[in-house]
């Protein structure tokens, strides 16, 4: 079956393994990591690629929901498979109740390769914005600012797929950690979920969505 894999840059190093390790010759288009950042934007970005994609049976979009950024797509032509997860963080750790296991240890701020560089990467690094808040409203309310933002959680944690150098993606991860006050731990990850995304099958793991059919809310959360 003729397929196209639209992804991000956020994910591309686990995407690109998985692509090596399956033997997988679908040709793939990355978006910026950025555009997650305004779900609307993704949105029309994804329009717009799937409006130009033609000479496929299928479109594998493999990213999550993303602030429902994906809410609305139509696919013309051909059938577009997403994941049933809420973002990338879900399918790097296998599933969804993995997640919300991992949640109900400790809540968790999770980072993989992928999130690391893209952080590294943006414009605005929460590093920077911080600065940005003290030259704006001053150390003790930029301080404020910070800890509002990141209460709710309890640790840093590294995605540990075995895919790729832990000791070094642990250094970067430690100093978002210390910067939080927070711990920084590994979590346990996988590549097996993607590894299904591009292999098949997709079972009840994944959405199907026909020809000139709109994604819905009630299948995002619902059953397909």
């Amino acid at each position: 079956m003729k397929s196209l894999i639209i992804t991000c840059r956020t994910i591309q190093a686990e995407v690109d393994k998985v692509i090596k390790q399956t033997e997988c010759h679908f040709p793939v288009m990355y978006l910026e990591s950025a555009l997650h950042n305004e779900p609307d934007k993704l949105r029309f970005v994804l329009q717009e690629a799937l409006n130009r994609t033609s000479n496929v049976e299928q479109v594998l979009l493999v990213m999550g929901y993303c602030g429902n950024a994906i809410l609305g797509l139509k696919p013309e032509g051909f059938r577009l498979v997403v994941p049933r997860a809420d973002d990338c963080i879900t399918m790097l750790l296998g599933s969804q109740q993995k997640r919300t296991e991992v949640q109900r240890t400790m809540p968790t701020y999770f980072f993989s390769s992928g999130w690391l560089a893209s952080w590294e990467q943006m414009e605005r690094t929460v590093f920077e914005e911080y600065e940005r808040t003290i030259k704006r409203y001053g150390k003790e309310k930029a301080d404020k600012i910070l800890r509002t933002t990141f209460k709710h959680y309890k640790r840093v944690g590294l995605i540990d797929t075995g895919e790729f150098p832990l000791d070094e993606l642990m250094q970067k991860a430690q100093v978002h950690a210390d910067f939080l006050n927070l711990k920084c731990e590994v979590i346990p990850g996988t590549l097996d979920y993607l590894k299904k995304f591009l292999t098949g099958p997709w079972d009840n793991d994944f959405i199907i969505i026909d020809s000139g059919e709109a994604i819905a809310m009630e299948r995002l959360f619902g059953k397909n």
